[in-house]
């Protein structure tokens, strides 16, 4: 596409955002009925106008690609994993537990979406719409359906994508035909996000208090867990998560699970117009800072804005107090306090990351291996706020500048109490994973794997906080622009596969209880965590050193460049030449007999300039000024 076409579509999509702001300025001089007439004319005319920006042969191009790499990758990825059909006694499981595990994701869901709506959300306006739309005499629900209608689209194909994948995933393993788990994947997915955007948008526009909504979500969670354990009647919940097992038993009672997605995103679509304008103001600006953060691929920041986000603020008074007013390790102190400040929400939800950790472990030494993805993600999330210490030392570097020692050492200092805590957080993970119900992890390999796995996600997210965000001016890409992507995939991918690597211990354990390793599974788990341990000192040498390497990197970099090179290859010649002059100059004096043996530099330095004769100056000629060169003046009034 021509670069016209993209200024062309920034002006006019500026344009179209003026102008609706000033017609909602103008509008409280119409009656209400006016002027959300006039605003909703204007909103469909942007729309045209957005939609005609893009061609529909090109929208259908970029659909087509990007469906057809991510079905390529989702397939290749589940057929290179070669898990087998699960067993009878696993399947009747599967049957009896399945609609309450699904049922506690369904839960989760809601307790997400209500918190959600408690604090503003869902939505992200943009901030004329905030100050100039909502203000005016201009009914909030024509306002505001509009941008829910065009989000809640967007989530509803990102679910059924992700409901799709895991249909795809659970066919490995399971029996049925792969259509049904395909299409009741990806309904499942519709409902989850129906379920989750509706109870948002009803918690919004009713004004739920966030302690409520809290409550009340807390409890549905809790419903699903006991009903997965087998200790309450079957929980709200798990009436949707009948429908993800459709393809081993129909049961039409799953469909009441979407029928209450709908009714909550009708009701939330009626009730829209009660959306606090504090909340979508401080909620706009946010979002905002975020995205552009995402841009940035500055991690760090999108952390803290996530928080700020959550309103999750650190509790003044921490759960233990200090033991001793003078600590040996005032860094590693410092760190203990932060962690004994984190509020309640964090801690609920890096336990939660450790469930799931658990429980994808125990599903991983079933059978269904890819559930070692989702086991490390859990665990580098919650990782991420072990690193908090870490991260704020990062976010102050006119701090750690005035101190009297180098900046990698400080860091290196911090990096204990974040290993500390990912590893208890992995063996809490590994303690799930073991508990005895059902079909378990033993607990020597599922202990050993969950430490090797909480220190590899350590050790990844402290390479995501001590990186940052990249540097304005990159000189190594901007010389070799060929490797400025494989950066973005390394700074992006690296952190997350870290982790993701850090269970490799229990696919080691796994491989040897079936006979494919001849050591036992303690031993054949430990020696690939030795090998995490070895990974974990590189990236505290990193971290020590790291600022010396990016000195280092510049250095070579400048050093590549053809400017630089182009520059020392003249001074080199200059040199060249002056030495060439000296040793001509001196051999041109050996041959004339000069008796004087010194080196020609040295006489110069004492040779005697010669005295200047002056000589009489004439007098200038007419219409010439006066000096020692001739200057013709220009104006004829300067000449007399």
């Amino acid at each position: 596409m021509p670069w016209w076409h993209d200024h062309d579509r920034s002006r006019s999509s500026r344009l179209w955002q003026e102008s609706e702001a000033a017609v909602a300025s103008l509008a409280v001089s119409l009656t209400t009925a006016e002027s959300a007439a006039v605003v909703a004319e204007l909103r469909r005319a942007r729309r045209k106008q957005r939609t005609a920006a893009i061609h529909w042969v090109d929208a259908l191009y970029q659909v087509y690609v990007t469906g057809l790499v991510a079905v390529v990758i989702v397939v290749g990825a589940s057929g290179l994993v070669g898990d087998g059909q699960v067993s009878a006694g696993a399947l009747v499981d599967v049957k009896q537990h399945g609609p309450a595990a699904m049922g506690l994701v369904a839960a989760l869901a809601v307790f997400m979406g209500l918190r959600s709506g408690s604090r503003g959300g869902p939505l992200a306006l943009e901030r004329p719409d905030v100050r100039h739309v909502l203000l005016s005499p201009v009914d909030r629900g024509v306002a505001l359906r509009g941008p829910a209608w065009r989000q809640l689209r967007f989530m509803v194909t990102a679910g059924a994508a992700v409901g799709a994948t895991a249909g795809q995933l659970a066919l490995r393993r399971l029996p049925g035909n792969a259509a049904e788990w395909l299409l009741v994947g990806a309904l499942f997915g519709i409902t989850v996000v129906g379920l989750t955007y509706g109870s948002a948008l009803v918690a919004s526009g009713a004004g739920i208090p966030g302690p409520v909504a809290t409550a009340v979500g807390g409890a549905l969670v809790a419903w699903s867990v006991a009903d997965l354990t087998g200790h309450a009647p079957m929980a709200p919940g798990s009436v949707a998560g009948r429908l993800a097992l459709w393809p081993l038993e129909l049961d039409l009672i799953g469909l009441l699970g979407t029928a209450a997605a709908i009714v909550l995103v009708v009701v939330g679509m009626l009730t829209v117009a009660g959306t606090s304008l504090e909340a979508a103001e401080r909620r706009t600006a946010l979002v905002g800072q975020l995205r552009f953060a995402v841009t940035l691929q500055d991690l760090r920041t999108v952390l803290v804005l996530r928080r700020q986000l959550a309103q999750e603020r650190p509790r003044p008074r921490p759960w233990i107090p200090a033991i001793r007013q003078k600590p040996t390790f005032p860094v590693f102190h410092r760190g203990v306090r932060s962690v004994a400040r984190w509020p309640l929400s964090r801690i609920v939800r890096v336990l939660l990351m450790a469930i799931v950790a658990g429980l994808a472990f125990r599903g991983a030494w079933a059978g269904t291996t890819p559930l070692v993805v989702l086991a490390g993600l859990a665990l580098w999330v919650a990782a991420l706020d072990a690193a908090e210490p870490l991260g704020q030392e990062v976010d102050h570097p006119g701090r750690t500048d005035t101190f009297p020692f180098e900046r990698g050492q400080l860091f290196l200092q911090h990096l204990a109490i974040t290993w500390v805590v990912s590893v208890k957080v992995g063996l809490l993970a590994g303690v799930v994973a073991a508990l005895p119900i059902g079909e378990g992890v033993p607990l020597g390999p599922a202990l050993v794997a969950g430490a090797a796995a909480g220190l590899m996600a350590g050790s990844g997210a402290i390479v995501s906080v001590v990186q940052g965000a990249p540097d304005p001016v990159d000189t190594l890409s901007m010389i070799t622009p060929e490797i400025a992507g494989i950066r973005t995939v390394y700074r992006t991918a690296l952190p997350p596969a870290m982790a993701i690597i850090g269970t490799l211990p229990l696919l080691a354990g796994r491989a040897s209880v079936q006979g494919i390793e001849e050591p036992p599974p303690v031993p054949a788990a430990f020696s690939i965590a030795l090998v995490m341990v070895v990974v974990t000192v590189l990236v505290g040498g990193w971290v020590h050193f790291r600022d010396d390497i990016k000195a280092w990197i510049a250095t070579a970099a400048q050093q590549m460049s053809p400017t630089a090179l182009a520059e020392r290859q003249a001074e080199e010649r200059r040199a060249e030449e002056g030495r060439e002059a000296e040793a001509l100059a001196e051999s041109r004096r050996l041959a004339g007999g000069d008796s004087d043996a010194r080196p020609a530099s040295a006489r110069a330095k004492n040779r005697q300039p010669k005295p200047k004769t002056s000589t009489p100056i004439s007098p200038p000629p007419e219409g010439v000024r006066g000096g020692t060169t001739a200057k013709p003046i220009g104006r004829r009034r300067d000449q007399k």
